[in-house]
């Protein structure tokens, strides 16, 4: 231990060095800290210099592709395809000609109303939208609740809350006609 001791003190610096000599060794223990994370940065820059190209404009095309001799252009295109993909029914599990009767055989409401719309079969069917078949099997109703309208407002009735219809009514019919 006596050893040991020795050697601290011989480390320890006199008390005749001044304290700015004191400060002077610990900055330099900075100075040495500070240069290593430079040569990293720098290191890590000199690496990143490849990567210049990168900065052109991106409105650069890309090189055509080579196409080799005795290849024809629909192969080559073949294989590009969009990032979208659409989702596709599949195959169908009723034929076109099927007769609706037979496919809608549970549905007695379906049923009625192709027999409305004079439909027989799926190509027919399948020519219409569905707002089309909406306004096509509401269209009737609509008319036939009008004329209904009418009527009793001729014979001074009404369905309930219809009385402003009733009323307008009455004064188209009270008006004389104009030739």
């Amino acid at each position: 231990m006596a050893k040991k001791k020795a050697i601290k003190k011989a480390a320890r610096p006199s008390k005749a060095v001044s304290r700015t000599a004191a400060a002077s060794k610990v900055t330099r223990k900075v100075i040495k800290k500070k240069p290593v994370p430079k040569p990293v940065a720098r290191k890590s820059s000199a690496v990143r210099k490849p990567a210049k190209p990168k900065l052109k404009p991106a409105a650069v095309e890309p090189p055509p592709v080579a196409r080799k001799k005795g290849v024809r252009k629909a192969t080559i295109s073949s294989g590009i395809r969009d990032d979208q993909q659409t989702k596709r029914l599949g195959r169908s599990r009723i034929p076109v000609d099927a007769p609706l009767d037979v496919v809608f055989q549970n549905d007695m409401q379906a049923r009625e109303a192709f027999m409305f719309l004079g439909i027989h079969s799926i190509r027919e069917l399948e020519h219409f939208n569905p707002d089309d078949l909406v306004l096509r099997l509401t269209g009737p109703a609509k008319l036939t609740v009008g004329r209904i309208r009418k009527i009793l407002a001729m014979n001074n009735r009404c369905l309930n809350g219809d009385e402003v219809f009733a009323l307008e009514f009455q004064e188209l019919l009270s008006r004389p006609r104009e030739s």
